[in-house]
């Protein structure tokens, strides 16, 4: 229960504290506001989409070019926290910049549209040709006709130390967490003020910010939103290579498929091994509370012929593995939006996969939004891009 059990009424409740949400009760809390953050879990859990060591970052993006202004902001947010964060030389930083090498076909949506996005922003990026890809980094098999672009300010966030900076800067500024705990109902009272129904118990807010990721049709039932959450399977393998370790400058990497498949790497950062993932494909999840975290042998059956398509490597071994939610939109963008009938209750859902990266654009948007701030580079994620 929060510290204030004989008060139940806060400026702000954030519902689901993951890495949006985290980040949102960061900037909250940071606005002077009263914060309390709900999670049906608990801070950095693995039943939802921010876990898993690692996350990619890049800012020449191929999804949409309007994407690459909310990066910059991004990656400056992610500096301030990892200096709030890293103070003492053996702590880990959040941002690592490896680097990261996108492979595919040049007529493919990867690199057109990376180059696209670079293009448009002025980013800095190279081209390589596949045979100077594999003199460069002789591990990896690239297709005949694949070609690859190269980011250097691309890398991988350290996802669970991400969240856990947040919420230690959000309770620094007197933000209070309630994990384990469900939502039922958010509704609205004869004062305007919004309740929140939950298995604690009731409490009040003036403002309400929902970021609750899978379940966000649970918590806003109304609104009907657009998703589909698929399950994900990430995996570590140890292969009997030195060359796709960090500390031997082995980047990220980023591989699109012929028939329209997608894979990415990151490097081994610890005895855990190197991080192999589809970013394509996926089963739907149609119950929340049946979820499985056994190892699909399906998805390990694709990553093993990724591996031994993509990487020269004589044994590989699979040392862990989890399941991760993507909650997809038809489009694969965000949304980003105020609830059309409680004006003071903002929502981010749909983050389909890539959306780690955003955490802390979002939730302070989020936060500017509960403020009446304008900003139109958002305007692309709203819920009404999908009224007919």
């Amino acid at each position: 229960m929060p510290e204030n059990q004989n008060q139940n009424h806060f400026d702000c409740i954030v519902i689901g504290f993951g890495g949006v949400g985290s980040a949102a009760m960061r900037y909250a809390a940071m606005s002077g506001r009263s914060v309390l953050g709900i999670d049906s879990h608990g801070p950095a859990h693995t039943h939802g989409s921010s876990h898993g060591q690692t996350r990619v970052i890049r800012k020449a993006y191929f999804e949409h070019p309007n994407y690459v202004p909310m990066l910059q902001e991004s990656y400056d947010l992610w500096d301030e926290l990892n200096r709030r964060h890293r103070t003492r030389p053996e702590t880990k930083e959040l941002l690592t910049r490896c680097g990261i090498l996108q492979i595919g076909p040049p007529e493919g949506q990867v690199i057109t549209g990376v180059l696209k996005s670079a293009e448009t922003h002025s980013l800095s990026v190279e081209r390589f040709t596949r045979e100077q890809i594999m003199r460069r980094l002789p591990i990896l098999k690239v297709p005949e006709n694949h070609e690859g672009v190269f980011e250097p300010d691309g890398g991988f966030l350290r996802v669970e130390l991400c969240i856990a900076a947040f919420l230690k800067q959000a309770i620094h500024h007197g933000a209070e967490l309630l994990s384990n705990t469900t939502v039922s109902q958010i509704s609205s009272d004869d004062n305007a003020l919004m309740n929140v129904h939950t298995s604690a118990g009731e409490f009040t807010a003036d403002q309400i910010i929902v970021s609750a990721g899978a379940w966000a049709n649970q918590v806003l039932p109304d609104l009907e939103l657009p998703l589909t959450v698929l399950a994900k399977q990430q995996h570590w393998y140890q292969i009997d290579r030195v060359d796709n370790k960090l500390v031997n400058e082995f980047p990220c990497t980023f591989f699109e498929r012929a028939d329209g498949s997608s894979f990415y790497v990151t490097p081994e950062l610890d005895t855990i091994g190197m991080k192999v993932c589809e970013h394509s494909g996926g089963d739907e999840v149609h119950d929340l509370e049946q979820f499985s975290n056994e190892l699909n042998d399906g998805q390990k059956e694709r990553i093993d012929q990724f591996l031994a398509e993509s990487f020269l490597f004589t044994k590989s071994r699979l040392v862990h593995h989890s399941m991760c939610k993507y909650t997809m939109t038809p489009d694969s963008h965000f949304i980003v939006d105020r609830h059309p009938v409680y004006q003071q209750v903002v929502f981010a859902a749909g983050f389909s996969g890539h959306g780690f990266k955003f955490a802390p654009v979002i939730g302070k948007r989020l936060v500017g939004m509960l403020d009446g701030e304008q900003d139109d580079r958002f305007d692309f994620l709203t819920l009404r891009r999908f009224d007919d």
